[in-house]
């Protein structure tokens, strides 16, 4: 028997088979942008469906965890609107005629950076919801599925190497026992959908998280 060790973030216990669940990786190139116009109005196009979609997770964190849990998720349809974060995007298009997905990842990063450099653990975990943002517009714009558990079809213990607050919210809860993560922390708002969810949970439990097979049976 084999055991791992992390921070319990979310009390309970769960007895199931591993579930890995794995993102597709968000992968592009950087070019040089033909029709600033265009890049712009794609990248206007990936907000408003960005709006949507989140107007969606919160209904559904709304129903499931409480208005105040699901306000992580109207706090992140602001994030999109953030003049500063726009600022960036439009200028980096506009004037350096780079592609909507090059301007957003490095206007993205400056800001999460931002946020990891502050002696604050909360406003540090603050940058994993930039980072979701970030990653459902990116998602729009590469035409990527927002679906990767689409394989989980019985009970089953997720193992992750980061959940974000939007995949905690539509994982289908009818088959999830808890979960492990080999990153994050304690105070993340994953963890905090974790708890109202009543989802035992562990995480910052190490890379060897990842190297469990899927299907192996585990006490969480």
């Amino acid at each position: 028997m084999k055991t791992l060790r992390g921070i319990a973030a979310s009390g309970g216990i769960a007895i199931g088979p591993a579930f890995h669940f794995r993102r597709p990786k968000l992968s592009f190139q950087r070019c040089v942008a033909q029709d600033a116009g265009h890049e712009w109005a794609r990248f206007q196009a990936a907000l408003e469906a960005a709006k949507a979609q989140l107007a969606e997770v919160y209904a559904r964190a709304e129903a499931e965890s409480g208005a105040e849990q699901a306000a992580i998720f109207q706090a992140q349809a602001l994030m999109i609107e953030d003049p500063e974060l726009l600022g960036a995007v439009r200028t980096a298009i506009q004037e350096q005629c780079v592609n909507a997905e090059s301007a957003l990842s490095d206007a993205a990063e400056v800001y999460v950076q931002a946020l990891e450099s502050l002696d604050s653990q909360y406003l540090g975990a603050r940058a994993a919801d930039v980072r979701d943002v970030t990653d459902r517009l990116l998602r729009i714009l590469l035409g990527v599925s927002d679906r990767p558990a689409g394989g989980l079809v019985a009970p089953a213990i997720i193992l992750a190497d980061d959940l974000t607050p939007s995949d905690t919210v539509l994982l289908d809860k009818s088959l999830v026992l808890g979960f492990c993560t080999a990153g994050g922390g304690a105070t993340s708002h994953t963890v905090i959908l974790a708890r109202s969810l009543g989802l035992p949970a562990v995480v910052g439990a190490g890379p060897a998280v990842l190297e469990v097979p899927d299907g192996a049976p585990l006490v969480l």
